[in-house]
């Protein structure tokens, strides 16, 4: 396997935005059902225990952190999907490439993935018929 970087993590936009949004959407649901649970049982108890001045504080208090953590939060979710769906989309990418120049009866190499992609069995299968192919080629008598 290779062991090349690429640094560019958006090769897929639609497919990486499309997957990203799809995540976060079902990420934001679980968090207003958790959060929704936890007012319910937890904090509708503690507003009727306390008087109005110590209802501000409390109020403030949870905002305060719900915004603390909400905000690193949301961007390591931002940056983990990114990692997340490039090791995906950047193999797609590679076999795109690898399947249009197959078509255009370009010389084609094995593909090679980084350690952490995924489709790493597709790869194999795509190497298995880039070999015949190229075998077939090699026997056709030159023009």
């Amino acid at each position: 396997m290779s062991t090349a970087i690429r640094r560019k993590y958006i090769v897929k936009r639609d497919f990486q935005m499309r997957i990203f949004f799809e995540t976060a959407i079902f990420m934001f649901f679980v968090a207003a059902l958790v959060g929704w649970t936890v007012y319910l049982g937890v904090f509708k108890t503690i507003i009727f225990e306390l008087s109005g001045e110590k209802i501000t504080l409390v109020n403030k208090l949870i905002s305060y952190r719900m915004l603390v953590w909400f905000l690193p939060t949301a961007f390591a979710i931002v940056v983990i999907s990114v990692f997340l769906t490039h090791q995906i989309a950047g193999p797609i990418f590679v076999f795109q490439r690898t399947i249009k120049n197959l078509t255009e009866g370009k010389p084609v190499r094995k593909i090679y993935l980084r350690k952490n992609d995924k489709l790493k069995d597709l790869a194999d299968d795509l190497n298995s018929f880039i070999d015949f192919i190229n075998k077939e080629r090699s026997h056709e008598p030159a023009d």
